[in-house]
């Protein structure tokens, strides 16, 4: 390998993990952290991906997290619908939840199909680990 080549890697793997820092931060003492999601089984599922929280986007829109100060929020997110594999994905509806943030706490959308192939869903936030729904509407009946 040349050296112009280990140098041309080397910056490569250097901005991925900038990428990797900038895409998990994780909740503070200051902070609350927004997730993405995902929803759905392997035949018809995908991702739920932050558009905003509060007007704020994040760095990155694939499937980056947002770090969020505490009190009222109101997140969009995009239900995107995956056909083949991650990167093959198309948005198919955006929603807008509200809920309280909490510092040092973690957040997930979460999303149900109402009817299979309706395009048409129950989206809710989670805290992260307990499962606790801090806004949004949960399905009145568990998924079969």
């Amino acid at each position: 390998m040349s050296t112009r080549s280990s140098v041309s890697c080397a910056a490569v793997l250097i901005a991925l993990s900038a990428c990797t820092v900038l895409d998990n931060p994780k909740p503070t003492e200051q902070t609350a952290v927004i997730k993405p999601g995902q929803w759905g089984k392997v035949y018809r599922g995908g991702y739920l991906e932050i558009v905003s929280v509060s007007g704020v986007e994040p760095a990155w829109h694939l499937r980056s997290a947002l770090a969020v100060p505490a009190g009222d929020r109101s997140a969009v997110f995009s239900v995107d619908l995956c056909n083949g594999g991650p990167w093959d994905c198309i948005p198919i509806v955006e929603t807008r939840i509200a809920f309280r943030a909490q510092t040092g706490h973690a957040y997930i959308p979460r999303a149900r199909e109402r009817v299979n192939g309706s395009n048409r869903f129950w989206v809710w936030v989670e805290e992260e680990g307990t499962g606790h729904v801090v806004g949004g509407t949960v399905p009145d009946m568990p998924e079969s």
